[in-house]
């Protein structure tokens, strides 16, 4: 029987996977197309009830081989994704042309250290370099990198930069002006390189 022999006779429009099964239990039936189509509109002996459960069971089994599937890929990205990590040979990286972490920490711990607020650091800057107030934009934290053997670069977070003062040659501000970035170390001014 054709799908739509089934259409006509029952006005069931079933999806192909169901139609399949309504296919398997028609080869199966003993009776005439006129006859499985009148059985399965009445749900005579539970035909159509047993035909929907099947179908059921059949998209359940389906989605959790779909599920599974899927876990199985994600695990193989994770696998592949550990795999590239090892292979590229990640490293931390500082760029040396700016002002080392080390440096920044060894100044910030000294007990007479100011951190200063961006209000200070402003005038401070204003007043040493003349550098417009209202366009400089104090930055808090510089970005941390790793390095892999292709030398390529990966930001992989942030470190404290606040600005600080211990005297006017021992002190750190990073900012912006206009379109240029800098630091300012141990009163040496130059542009920060990102």
């Amino acid at each position: 029987m054709m799908r739509e022999e089934f259409e006509q006779r029952t006005g069931f429009f079933p999806t192909l996977s169901l139609y399949s099964i309504i296919e398997k239990y028609y080869m199966n039936f003993n009776g005439d197309k006129d006859a499985f189509c009148k059985a399965y509109k009445k749900d005579a002996d539970g035909l159509a009830t047993k035909i929907q459960r099947e179908a059921d069971m059949a998209a359940i089994k389906a989605q959790q081989e779909a599920e599974k599937a899927q876990k199985d890929m994600e695990a193989r990205i994770t696998e592949l994704e550990k795999a590239l990590e090892r292979e590229q040979e990640w490293k931390p990286y500082e760029d040396t042309d700016n002002v080392p972490q080390a440096d920044y920490e060894r100044l910030a711990s000294q007990s007479d250290t100011e951190h200063l607020s961006d209000e200070k650091a402003k005038d401070l800057l204003y007043e040493w370099y003349g550098f417009a107030r209202e366009k400089i934009r104090i930055h808090h934290s510089v970005p941390v990198y790793e390095v892999n053997r292709h030398r390529r670069l990966r930001k992989v977070g942030e470190l404290d930069r606040s600005p600080l003062y211990n005297a006017t040659d021992w002190n750190y501000i990073r900012f912006d002006c206009g379109c240029m970035s800098y630091e300012l170390y141990n009163d040496n001014l130059r542009p920060y390189l990102h």
